[in-house]
């Protein structure tokens, strides 16, 4: 049993490191998998504005990612990615309404 403890103990910080080391970054989704996904039963245009709109809701993120909490990193990558599906679009529009509610 101690053994156990001691092993549990050396495991459970090492995911904390990873998971403190992936809220500094912005996650990485498969776009075209996603897009392919979500539109499949659109035309080439629907994939393409698909693909258009998770481009530039990545780029936002990039860009202020660093503004948003860890909490709300966290609870906003769970709820975008929930189903399988990823998706920039909703991540972004998760934190923007997260950080509009603490205003």
């Amino acid at each position: 049993m101690r053994t156990f403890i001691f092993a549990l103990a050396a495991i459970v910080p090492a995911f904390a490191i990873d998971w403190a080391r992936a809220a500094d970054e912005v996650p990485e989704f498969d776009i075209a998998l996603n897009c392919k996904a979500e539109t499949s039963d659109a035309s080439i245009e629907g994939v393409a504005h698909c693909t258009s709109d998770e481009t530039d809701a990545k780029n936002q993120l990039a860009k202020r990612w660093s503004s948003y909490s860890a909490s709300q990193k966290k609870e906003c990558v769970g709820e975008s990615t929930t189903g399988g599906e990823k998706s920039y679009v909703e991540l972004l529009t998760c934190l923007e309404m997260s950080q509009d509610a603490n205003r």
